[in-house]
């Protein structure tokens, strides 16, 4: 490969985010937005991403983590391999076999991910200081998406821009090779790539799907716990986006939206499917409105965001029920491509 030449995956246009209330982990997120632009059965990834809200109140409240930390249950291994996209990792590899390794991805058609100080990418030091990022997490890791390699530059697609949208970003080896001299033993952790095997196994989300209906119990008291507490946080967290009730309202508006997304291959009926466009809009809505009272700017006072928090609970308790009883009733949750919808 000469110096100039560049080996890059096709189709990048086609890597955009699936994931508007940038809730997911790094990693997830990319792989979202990557198998998305490979196949249009991407959202059936989404089947159990109403969760659990007592893990993420132990998350956030608990535990005092951010969003970005959270393992979703959705976007795992098992359900990449049932809609025919195999994951196969290196783990953590040394700058020399990294090198060596990428052009032969790239030209097999795989993106590499992996995991590297983001303090060390200038991109991202210029988005954490408009971001408000506090200095003390500037080095924490990020996972990058690798899509592009020549003998001077690799090419990454990365959303650091304000709307959180993917796009590609060319990096000198330098910078990599720089970051790797500095601190070895954190460069290049989570080495992986994707490839596609197959197309979807209907059958195989349907039986997941119905498993985790068969396991879905949540009475939805994280709304309650974060009005509760929104007072409090504003006056004792330093950065908004570090307050729990920030995080916790990502997480559900996030795996809302997504759920919601799901339900649009299902043969559920309209009633279902618009209960949870209503709760993916609201929850999002709310979102926003706690981030803006957590942010000190104008925003609705407290006690108007709690009663928008509780009605939610109320539409989300509702929802559920209906969700189950109409799945038990309905003899086949998600049609083959061939039966509809």
């Amino acid at each position: 490969m000469s110096v100039d030449q560049m080996i890059k995956l096709s189709g990048l246009d086609l890597i955009r985010t699936r994931d508007p209330n940038n809730h997911l982990h790094c990693r997830k997120t990319q792989l979202l937005a990557y198998v998305g632009g490979r196949t249009r059965w991407s959202d059936l990834l989404m089947y159990g991403a109403l969760g659990s809200t007592s893990a993420i109140h132990r998350h956030c409240y608990l535990r005092g983590e951010d969003r970005w930390a959270f393992d979703t249950p959705y976007v795992t291994d098992d359900d990449l391999r049932l809609l025919g996209f195999e994951m196969l990792s290196a783990g953590a590899v040394d700058l020399a076999r990294f090198e060596s390794g990428v052009t032969g991805f790239l030209a097999a058609g795989q993106p590499v991910f992996f995991y590297a100080p983001r303090h060390h990418f200038p991109y991202w030091v210029e988005f954490m200081r408009r971001a408000g990022t506090l200095p003390e997490e500037y080095h924490l890791l990020h996972s990058f998406l690798l899509c592009g390699v020549s003998g001077t530059d690799v090419l990454l697609v990365d959303n650091v821009s304000d709307d959180h949208e993917y796009a590609p970003l060319t990096v000198s080896w330098d910078v990599l090779r720089a970051g790797y001299a500095r601190e070895p033993d954190r460069w290049f952790t989570g080495c992986a790539t994707v490839r596609k095997t197959s197309g979807p196994d209907h059958e195989g989300f349907e039986a997941a799907y119905r498993a985790f209906l068969g396991r879905f119990r949540d009475g939805f008291e994280l709304y309650d716990v974060v009005g509760d507490n929104l007072v409090v946080e504003r006056a004792s967290v330093t950065a908004a986006y570090r307050a729990p009730g920030v995080n916790s309202m990502a997480l559900l508006a996030g795996s809302r939206t997504l759920f919601h997304r799901f339900l649009a291959h299902t043969t559920h009926g309209e009633q279902v499917r618009s209960a949870y466009a209503r709760i993916a809009q609201l929850a999002t809505v709310l979102s926003d409105r706690v981030t803006a009272f957590q942010s000190g700017l104008p925003a609705l006072p407290a006690d108007r965001i709690r009663r928008g928090l509780k009605g939610l609970r109320q539409l989300e308790q509702r929802a559920a029920r209906r969700l189950v009883a109409e799945a038990d009733a309905l003899p086949q949750l998600l049609p083959t491509p061939s039966s509809g919808r």
